[in-house]
């Protein structure tokens, strides 16, 4: 049984949180007026591949409204998601956006956990708003909708009363 608040409480997310890397604003979104420009920060992945067959999916969501708290391998095609509430909600989480890399012309499996709504608008046929940078390199293609098996339903996670899981 996947224990949400153990991974949630220990994700490398709810860790690093609250630490500011060089460059980036402070948690009014001040910047100072001299710097115009954008400041580019590496931050060093949570996962590097161990070798060059190593198809474990690399996910990213430490950029502005990246939302993915945790993310758990299930097999080389099945990955459990954990999204971050949104801001100035009672728990709700109604929206997501992060990066995944490291796909391989593969068909993998999102399962989003921490979604709660009564219904979506994917169990009438709507499709994922995905960007591939491979696509809009090589066809012209940004953001566009895709994905195949796309369903909607109760997993059995409630929220508490306090708005958590």
């Amino acid at each position: 049984m996947l224990d949400v608040k153990r991974l949630l409480k220990n994700s490398a997310f709810a860790n690093a949180q609250n630490h500011k890397k060089p460059g980036e604003a402070d948690c009014e979104g001040e910047r100072k007026e001299e710097k115009k420009q954008l400041v580019k920060v590496n931050i060093d992945p949570f996962y590097t591949r161990k070798s060059a067959t190593d198809q474990t999916l690399i996910f990213e969501s430490r950029f502005e409204s990246g939302n993915l708290a945790a993310a758990v391998k299930v097999d080389d095609h099945d990955y459990h998601l954990l999204l971050q509430n949104d801001v100035n909600t009672n728990g709700h989480t109604q929206w997501y956006f992060f990066k995944a890399s490291n796909l391989v012309s593969q068909t993998v499996r999102f399962n989003i956990l921490n979604l709660c709504k009564p219904d979506s608008l994917y169990n009438e046929g709507m499709k994922v708003l995905v960007y591939s940078e491979r696509m809009a390199a090589h066809k012209d293609i940004g953001w566009h909708r895709a994905g195949t098996n796309i369903g909607y339903y109760s997993n059995g996670l409630r929220r508490s009363e306090k708005g958590g899981i």
